[in-house]
């Protein structure tokens, strides 16, 4: 399985296994843009492990979060979508260095909220999503202000997810 040989793969040989499994699995083609950096990313062994209310460390290209259950969580800003019985919700905070379209990359489906003010959401600039690809699920864009920026994750089916927070190409 090419998957399982990219989580041991560092460096170049990371970024072919990942071309490959973009030309294995149609669906990863078929996004709006390109995911295969976020694919090498996820696939990384060394991923950062967050938990929610975490800051994203700003060398960090991905993480794995762990969520907690959509009861037992308060978000900081309300989702524009409620939690549904028997997710899991969380949040990280990062920085954004210059103003300009980020966009978050989760790799299961979750609905995905982003504040820069901490009181309300920000409409998408895009976003894309497909079933079928391996380990990336879900891409979301933003037009963002340099400073703080709150990543909420709500109606998540598992407890752990992969995100990646970068400046769109």
């Amino acid at each position: 399985m090419i998957f399982s040989r990219a989580i041991f793969a560092t460096g170049l040989v990371a970024i072919s296994v990942s071309a490959a499994m973009a030309e294995d699995a149609p669906a990863c083609a078929t996004f709006a843009w390109s995911v295969a950096r976020e694919q090498t990313a996820f696939a990384e062994p060394n991923l950062s492990a967050l938990t929610s209310g975490s800051a994203l460390p700003r060398e960090a290209v991905a993480a794995q979060l762990t969520l907690k259950p959509a009861a037992e969580i308060a978000l900081p800003v309300p989702s524009e979508r409620p939690a549904k019985p028997d997710t899991f919700s969380g949040f990280v905070t990062a920085t954004v260095p210059a103003a300009g379209t980020y966009q978050v990359t989760l790799s299961d489906e979750a609905w995905i909220d982003v504040s820069q003010d901490g009181r309300s959401t920000l409409k998408p600039a895009a976003h894309s999503g497909k079933a079928g690809c391996p380990g990336v699920r879900k891409s979301v864009r933003f037009a963002l202000d340099a400073g703080p920026v709150t990543i909420e994750i709500s109606r998540a089916a598992h407890p752990q997810i992969k995100l990646d927070f970068l400046k769109a190409e």
